[in-house]
């Protein structure tokens, strides 16, 4: 966890693989000396705890991209672990890690106080923990890849890496950026550009890919792919633009421009209602007229005008825009449920339903102001209050479970009050649960019992609140 105003981005992933080998012992020994051990849970130093990635999330073995084994990034800085450890200043490692972790846990706790600096600890070092650098001998450039873990062995599943991607938007800049890097391999592939690397995979998909194969290898065809058109269209077009508003580069895309192109337009046809589909909560099996994928398809299909309008494509641009606006309209008309307690449904057709709309939060950390209302939002924030139970708000009104992740974007939307209340159940599931397992993100809300899943990468997710304020000040 390094500043990336300090080190160029080789440097930051050499010294992030290198602090997990040399301060294992390290740790103890701090913790020990400090008394840490005595003190609350949300004095462990972050720090500390991402240079503790685990072994077997590693690409130690040389994982494939459709033919060409890639090696991880440090053996191509250093060439082998010992000139690595010869390399490393450890005063000045030590040094650094206190620094950053003083000025990240001192912001999650300015934000959220103790329960929301313990509970993104946890998720620090897990979602970090999923994720690998390798180096890309064909392009000569850095990519990333993360692991599924638990729910799939799957590499870099597209609707694991949105949920994710707050902490990884908030914490880092263009100078190190680990989505793009993530999102990289996806657009190749998806882009037919997997021949150069031996194998020759044609993607013929008018959606975005789910994922690039089963780890450690990607060389999956797209006839395997779980299809999930929307989500995974919207999850992309989304990341993309925030990455071109935050950091002003189109640079990047130029390639891919086409590849837009077709997953722009299959939004603006699958609009308003995305039928019957998959989304990222799969586990539930397809939900017709999905209120909340459609939400991720307007998002999307919004993103991706942005993206045209930073390309001084202003007309497509407006003329999206303009179709997005109608969308959000009926979409308005076709979701809206209950008479005291006014709220969007589960799905457009089914009277008394409702689900948690965390796909609302891009269109605030986007400043999307021109689709949907902030009282949209609020109306829905103030009906999940009425649906808390003792350890958090379920996912929708079918189950008495919940997603962890879900559930902090939805917090990070909310008043302090409603931020704190909800960050407070999160807490209090991974403070009582029976289950001694790494954080699961799929829970029951009455027990804090495990459903499935654990040690995910999605915990990212925790970060939403710290990624969406600083978008608005941005």
């Amino acid at each position: 966890m390094f500043s990336t105003t300090t080190c160029d981005s080789n440097g930051i992933i050499a010294t992030l693989i290198l602090k997990r080998v040399i301060l294992m012992k390290l740790l103890r020994q701090k913790l020990l000396r400090e008394n840490q051990v005595n003190k609350p849970i949300c004095k462990l130093p972050l720090t500390y705890l991402v240079c503790l990635l685990p072994v077997c999330i590693l690409w130690r073995h040389h994982g494939g991209y459709f033919g060409t084994l890639m090696a991880p990034q440090w053996k191509q800085e250093f060439g082998s672990a010992e000139k690595m450890l010869a390399e490393v200043n450890r005063d000045e490692l030590i040094m650094t890690m206190d620094s950053e972790d003083d000025r990240i846990t001192s912001q999650l706790y300015a934000e959220g106080g103790s329960n929301y600096t313990t509970i993104s600890s946890l998720a620090w070092r897990q979602a970090t923990g999923a994720t690998v650098a390798v180096y890309n001998y064909v392009t000569d450039e850095t990519w990333m890849f993360m692991k599924e873990i638990s729910s799939d062995g799957d590499v870099s599943t597209v609707d694991v890496v949105y949920p994710a991607s707050p902490l990884f938007l908030w914490n880092y800049n263009h100078s190190f950026s680990p989505i793009k890097l993530i999102l990289l391999p996806i657009l190749n592939y998806a882009n037919n550009e997997t021949a150069k690397y031996g194998l020759n995979v044609p993607y013929n998909l008018s959606w975005a890919p789910h994922h690039l194969g089963t780890w450690p290898v990607c060389d999956l065809p797209p006839n395997r792919q779980e299809q999930m058109p929307m989500e995974e269209s919207g999850n992309m077009l989304i990341m993309l633009a925030y990455l071109v508003k935050r950091d002003g580069d189109l640079s990047f895309l130029e390639p891919y421009w086409n590849l837009l192109s077709i997953w722009g337009q299959y939004l603006a046809a699958s609009l308003p209602d995305p039928e019957d589909q998959l989304c990222t909560d799969d586990f539930e099996g397809p939900s017709p007229h999905n209120s909340n994928l459609a939400v991720k398809g307007m998002v999307g299909l919004r993103a991706y005008a942005y993206l045209l309008e930073k390309k001084k494509e202003t007309k497509e641009a407006e003329e999206l825009q303009k179709m997005d606006l109608n969308f959000t309209k009926i979409w308005w008309l076709d979701s809206m449920d209950g008479l005291t307690e006014l709220h969007s449904r589960l799905q457009y057709n089914l009277h008394d339903t409702w689900s948690l709309k965390y796909n609302f939060l891009f269109r605030q950390v986007m400043n999307f102001t021109d689709i949907f209302t902030d009282e949209d939002i609020t109306r829905e924030l103030n009906f999940y209050m009425t649906r808390i139970n003792e350890f958090g708000i379920p996912l929708d009104d079918r189950q008495a479970y919940t997603k962890a992740d879900w559930q902090m974007w939805v917090a990070a939307m909310g008043t302090q009050d409603q931020f704190e209340t909800i960050t407070d159940l999160v807490y209090s599931f991974a403070d009582k649960t029976p289950n001694m397992v790494p954080m699961t993100d799929w829970y029951y809300t009455f027990t804090a019992e495990l459903k499935g899943f654990r040690a995910r990468p999605v915990v990212g997710g925790f970060f939403s609140r710290m990624l969406l304020n600083y978008a608005v000040k941005a």
